[in-house]
This record gives structure tokens, C-alpha cells and sequence, in this order.
């Protein structure tokens, strides 16, 4: 497949899309790669370049209708939610996704245009935007890594990304009964078995309060920052260190078993900075 790159603004990070199979993922990110500095005119897409972009394999052409339909369904509920302290304003991110096919299934094509409300997601994105290869996306199979893979490749320079227990809930939307222990065993373990070798060093530790029982208050994802600069394409492959490793060595302690949080006074003062915070609330 070509190596595109995907460039899109932060604001598409918040948009929730766990329910979404991972195919579907691959196919919408591809279209929004595709998208980028097209403005609204409509794009046409044959079943092969979806394909190719999305490293999908066309043996079952009613495999791949029922994926797109989905795809288009999905899409018709994906919307921006803008609130004031007076209004609310609900903007779909397309004016249209069309997808026609042959009736023996054969031949497809999805036709898209995006809505002059929701340009700036993918055209006007100044400083505030995500960047990553397509590839790499398309080669995660687990909707929870998709889903973190994009929210720390917002801060892939920074090497540091923390998240209150309910807003990392909210992101991943995981299932309203997912208690810490289903969420480091479902959520947080697969994260890390994929993502380590995207991500140098990547870590996570939990976030706890010194009330009876240290209930878990957040997660902090660690890595080793990437360096600024221009984008190189493959740079992931050029360097041994994100070659796959033995999972079971980039899982942490407390995926397994309890973890106790070792910090600086500096990240204690931190840390509890953030609790008193949380508690407020």
C-alpha cells in the first residue's frame, strides 16, 4: 500500500469511534488522508484505492459491502458537539458518503465530501494537529490501540500524556461496568502489546489517591519524545529499537499484578495538585 501520511486536527481525537471495527477505522482514516487540502469538493474512491489505502484484502466482495455499509452508517451519526454557556450547535463532519456497487458485488466506488462546517478537521490546521502513517494505523488491530494511538501521537514530541480515570473511560469508551482491574486487562494490556513499537519505552503508570483504599484517579502514558523536525516516512522501520519485541517484556508489573507509584517530590507535588483538583469536582 502507499505510505500516506495522515494529518488531521486534535478536535477529530475527542470524536468517540470505539464501537467502530477496526476495518472501519482504517478506511475512514484512509478517506481523511485523501481529503486533506481538497477543501469540499466531492472525491470519488473505486473499491481498489480504498482498498489499497486501507491494506484491506478483497476475497470476499460481500465482506467488504457490509464493511462499508457499516462505514456509511456510522458516519451518518458522526457528528461535533459545540456547547456554550448559551447555545449548542450539532455540525456533521460530511455532506455526503455515497457508496454504489453492481449487483453482483464486483465493483464499488464511495463518493464524500466534507462539510464546510468541519473543513478546518482536515485543511485548517495551523499548530494543532495530529500527525502518523497510515500504515502503522491500518496495521493496529486492536480498537483500543487505534484509539490511544491516535491520542498520544497528538503529543508524540512531548513524550507525556495524563488522563483522569473518567475521561480516559469517556475516550476509549469502554462499557459503563469496566471496573480498574477489566480496564488493565482489556484496555491498557493490549495498548501496550501494540503500541511499543510505535511509541519508545512506552509506559503506564496509575494515577492513585491517599484516600482509604487508593482508588485510581488517571493514567499516565510515558515514552521517549520524537524529535521535531521534518517528517521522514518509514522512520519507524529505519530504527531497530520499534522492530516487535516480545510482548510479554513490554507489559508492566501492574498489568499482572499490583503496582506501588514511585515519584519525585516534584511529580508527588504534581500528582497532588491533580487529585485536590479531581476531588473539587
Amino acid at each position: 500500500m502507499a505510505n500516506e501520511i495522515v494529518k488531521h486536527h486534535n478536535d477529530l481525537n475527542t470524536v468517540i469511534m470505539r464501537k467502530w471495527t477496526a476495518e472501519e477505522m482504517n478506511f475512514f482514516f484512509a478517506i481523511i488522508a485523501k481529503a486533506r487540502n481538497q477543501g469540499t469538493k466531492e472525491l470519488v474512491f473505486d473499491k481498489y484505492q480504498l482498498a489499497d489505502l486501507a491494506n484491506y484484502s478483497l476475497e470476499h466482495n460481500q465482506r467488504f459491502y457490509e464493511t462499508m455499509d457499516n462505514l456509511a452508517n456510522n458516519i451518518s451519526k458522526l457528528r461535533y458537539i459545540e456547547r456554550t454557556s448559551h447555545s449548542v450547535d450539532y455540525m456533521a463532519l460530511f455532506t455526503r458518503f455515497k457508496v454504489e456497487w453492481t449487483e453482483d458485488l464486483s465493483d464499488m466506488k464511495a463518493t464524500v465530501s466534507i462539510s464546510d462546517k468541519f473543513e478546518y478537521i482536515v485543511n485548517k490546521l495551523e499548530a494543532n494537529f495530529t500527525q502518523y502513517e497510515l500504515e502503522e494505523f491500518t496495521s493496529i488491530r486492536s480498537t483500543y490501540a487505534k484509539t490511544a494511538y491516535r491520542l498520544l501521537k497528538q503529543w508524540r514530541t512531548i513524550g507525556k500524556k495524563e488522563f483522569s480515570k473518567e475521561e480516559f473511560k469517556m475516550l476509549m469508551d469502554t462499557p459503563t461496568y469496566y471496573q480498574v482491574s477489566d480496564i488493565d486487562r482489556l484496555v491498557i494490556k493490549p495498548i501496550l502489546k501494540e503500541l511499543s513499537q510505535y511509541f519508545m519505552g512506552l509506559k503506564v503508570k496509575k494515577i492513585k489517591s491517599n484516600k482509604r483504599g487508593n482508588p485510581v484517579l488517571g493514567y499516565e502514558f510515558t515514552w521517549k519524545p520524537e524529535k521535531t523536525g521534518e517528517w521522514e516516512d518509514d522512520k519507524y522501520k529505519k530504527n531497530d529499537f520499534y522492530k516487535s519485541k516480545n510482548s510479554a517484556s513490554n507489559v508492566p508489573d501492574w498489568v499482572e499484578k499490583e503496582y506501588k507509584h514511585s515519584a519525585t517530590a516534584e511529580e508527588q507535588a504534581k500528582l497532588e495538585e491533580l487529585r485536590r483538583s479531581m476531588s473539587e469536582d
